[in-house]
């Protein structure tokens, strides 16, 4: 079949066009290292929606950046990740994160084709081009008890881009390409490459909040615990048991200060399910309901 040149020029475009969503991005450093299995006690954390204004590229930014954060702590295998402000298990912590930088398209260069067969059919330029694409994040750990910052971090990410130019108007500014694109695109890649150096940063801040679990149930038959295989809970392990009593507040903003908490006891661990764990008294007076366990 022969192809006449106003269809050889659409399919051209076509190609164009594909490649660029596609992106064609590479991110300036690789995924998150492969570990042995983490066999820790694992903490509770929350990832609040980022803070991103129109400038950074708007709620896609931020509904993306969310989503990516969210799925790397998951598969850093370190948490237990939580919906913050729901109604299962709260989190020890609380993620906070902010879009600072946003570079679409930083700098790169390429090579096009004008004049010529193919030149003439693309309207006089045709050819590749690669860019770069730079974004930063701004990170608070945040004592989900407490509302105390434990820490804060920053990370940039970078991702290179080589895209099919055919006649097209690149599209890189991530908020108008819809969030299930944005992870594709170099903006998205480069929010990536932030994430896996952000992670570490965020493990680093939580080794200042203490694991804990609370007490769901006490009976004649055992202790009941809200926290199982799912926080990698095991047989024996023995934990301190704390009553909350009074939470002291600043008057003038509300803010909690600090939980003042009397230890009355210890229990170990003889049971453990997918998410819930039962412990026997080996020390103090039996706990009831709401109880705070912390490792001893």
């Amino acid at each position: 079949m022969t192809m006449t040149s106003a269809s050889l020029n659409r399919r051209l475009i076509l190609t164009g066009a594909t490649l660029a969503v596609a992106g064609l991005a590479t991110p300036a450093m690789a995924g998150p290292q492969t570990r042995a299995a983490y066999d820790g006690l694992r903490k509770t954390i929350a990832v609040d929606l980022f803070q991103a204004t129109e400038a950074v590229g708007g709620s896609v930014t931020a509904e993306g950046m969310t989503a990516m954060l969210t799925q790397a702590l998951v598969e850093d295998g370190r948490f237990l990740v939580v919906e913050g402000g729901g109604g299962g298990i709260a989190p020890s912590a609380i993620v906070r994160g902010a879009v600072t930088k946003y570079e679409p398209a930083a700098g790169g260069g390429g090579m096009s084709i004008s004049g010529g067969p193919l030149g003439g059919l693309l309207g006089g330029r045709a050819g590749t081009r690669t860019q770069t694409a730079v974004l930063e994040i701004a990170l608070r750990l945040v004592d989900a008890t407490t509302g105390q910052v434990v820490s804060t971090s920053s990370a940039e990410g970078r991702a290179s881009s080589r895209t099919s130019e055919a006649g097209l108007v690149d599209n890189w500014g991530g908020g108008r390409l819809g969030g299930e694109i944005f992870r594709a695109t170099p903006i998205g890649q480069a929010g990536q490459d932030a994430i896996v150096r952000a992670v570490e940063q965020i493990a680093g801040g939580m080794r200042r909040v203490e694991w804990s679990a609370l007490v769901v149930d006490a009976a004649d038959n055992g202790v009941y615990l809200n926290a199982g295989a799912d926080r990698n809970v095991q047989s024996g392990l023995t934990l301190s048991v704390w009553r909350p009593g009074r939470t002291l507040t600043d008057p003038g903003t509300g803010e909690v200060l600090d939980v003042e908490m009397a230890r009355i006891g210890r229990v170990q661990v003889e049971t453990v399910r997918d998410r819930l764990s039962i412990a026997s008294v080996i020390e103090g007076e039996p706990p009831v309901r709401g109880d705070v366990l912390k490792a001893d």
